[in-house]
């Protein structure tokens, strides 16, 4: 997609309503996480309980994405962490962030709004940083997937990195 699209609010507290209802919905949270792409979540029951709740105007298939990611999340991380400084953050004892420079560089190249790219890579980093996450800032950030976004996580990752620099 290339045209330009207009950030509105997305409904976040609906969204991680729909997330927490995974828990109890396992059979569905598995079927979600079989998945391989946003088109193949569009195919999946529990997706449209999500997309009643949201307003016409959002997009099928940013949600698709959403909710094929999220259906990956374990833990949400309370507090202001943002996604990105996640990956940055090394695990415990160690010193080199979760997701490497290099990698995190391949994720701010994802062109904008191209799912089928940030999709596989957002599951397989997720893993990176053991399925926890600040939702709201995961959803906002895969839904608005464009520059915004990516300079807003180059930001939280690099400033992160650089705060802790020895």
């Amino acid at each position: 997609m290339n045209q330009k699209k207009k950030q509105q609010a997305l409904p976040i507290g609906a969204i991680m309503a729909w997330w927490e209802g995974l828990e109890e919905q396992r059979g569905e949270r598995a079927e979600l996480r079989r998945c391989r792409s946003s088109i193949e979540v569009i195919f999946i029951p529990s997706f449209y309980r999500l997309k009643v709740m949201m307003p016409k105007s959002v997009d099928a298939m940013q949600l698709a994405a959403v909710a094929g990611v999220l259906s990956h999340v374990k833990a949400h991380l309370d507090g202001t962490v943002e996604t990105a400084e996640l990956f940055a953050r090394p695990k415990e004892g160690g010193s080199t962030p979760r997701v490497s420079e290099p990698r995190f560089r391949r994720l701010l190249r994802v062109p904008d709004y191209s799912y089928d790219e940030l999709y596989p890579m957002m599951t397989r980093l997720l893993r990176q940083i053991d399925r926890k996450a600040h939702l709201p800032s995961l959803i906002d950030g895969i839904y608005w997937w464009n520059q915004i976004t990516k300079r807003r996580w180059a930001e939280s990752y690099y400033e992160y990195l650089v705060r802790t620099e020895k």
